[in-house]
């Protein structure tokens, strides 16, 4: 077998055996899981793959809230008072 033909089957597996886990996984969760559960495998993908950076995906995930931001510059007002602590943290 040649080193491009054992890539191509690798890769075809390995898309397989996703498929074939996420169809799994799909069967035993409520509806109002399931595009979590797409989510997170789609991020998981990319990750692995190098087009998305951990780091990126935390910042997304986990929302970092500032315990004490600094003063909301006039330029930014658009955004809400509520919601500056979270830009701040981002």
């Amino acid at each position: 077998m040649s080193p491009g033909t054992l890539k191509f089957r690798v890769e075809a597996l390995t898309e397989s055996i996703t498929y074939q886990a996420f169809n799994y996984t799909r069967r035993g969760t409520f509806d109002r899981h399931k595009l979590l559960i797409a989510t997170l495998l789609c991020l998981r993908i990319m990750i692995r793959k190098g087009l998305l950076k951990q780091d990126e995906v935390d910042a997304l995930i986990m929302k970092e809230v500032s315990l004490d931001p600094p003063p909301q510059p006039e330029n930014l007002k658009m955004i809400a008072d509520a919601l500056w602590p979270s830009v701040v943290g981002l």
